[in-house]
């Protein structure tokens, strides 16, 4: 009797512990899970480009009959956190006349859609509301800088690790008396969504 006893007593002690390691990997599985599923993520971002003119045509249509000298082509190419290296080409009308509303507007251009891209494929839709070129510079600026442009860029989703993402930036661009580019920063913060899809 004390035997059967002893038995029954070890294999409730060996049930209980197997029970607790079972138990102890259900929680494990759970937060893993978890932890996969969709959440957004939150980050710091800043691009910083270099852009050339491709094209200016005085002839396009459209750009002319909405009042502006005509359609600008830049191509810039830079660096992009969480991106590395980037390029994105602007395609916007340009040379509208200044804006009364804006203090030291000396022309206005279209807003428009670019696709930054970066070297592995991935892409981060980004749309420009158009708005003023500014003569002279900003107290941030280097003494270099002649006219400047700039306000909010809102971020409209991507490809790969930028499917969904979404955030406003903060575009700060200008011309240079020192070189043929125009000088590109866009800064703020971005919302990815993050886990298995």
């Amino acid at each position: 009797m004390k035997t059967f006893k002893l038995l029954f007593l070890i294999s409730i002690f060996i049930g209980l512990f197997a029970g607790c390691e079972n138990e102890e990997q259900l929680l494990q599985d759970e937060v893993e899970l978890k932890s996969a599923q969709p959440h957004d993520v939150t980050v710091p971002f800043e691009a910083t480009l270099l852009g050339e003119l491709i094209s200016f045509d005085m002839e396009d249509t459209e750009c002319v009959g909405e009042g502006y000298m005509g359609r600008t082509i830049v191509d810039a190419k830079g660096n992009a956190t969480h991106m590395g290296k980037v390029s994105l080409t602007f395609n916007f009308c340009a040379g509208g006349p200044p804006d009364p509303n804006v203090d030291g507007s000396y022309m206005t251009y279209s807003s428009g859609t670019s696709e930054l891209m970066a070297a592995n494929g991935d892409v981060l839709n980004l749309f420009f509301p158009g708005g003023s070129v500014m003569e002279g510079k900003l107290d941030h600026h280097p003494d270099h800088v002649y006219d400047y442009w700039g306000g909010k860029i809102i971020v409209l989703g991507g490809t790969g690790r930028f499917e969904g993402a979404t955030g406003e930036l903060t575009e700060d661009d200008y011309s240079s008396s020192l070189d043929d580019y125009t000088h590109h920063r866009f800064y703020g913060v971005i919302t990815l969504l993050k886990g298995k899809k």
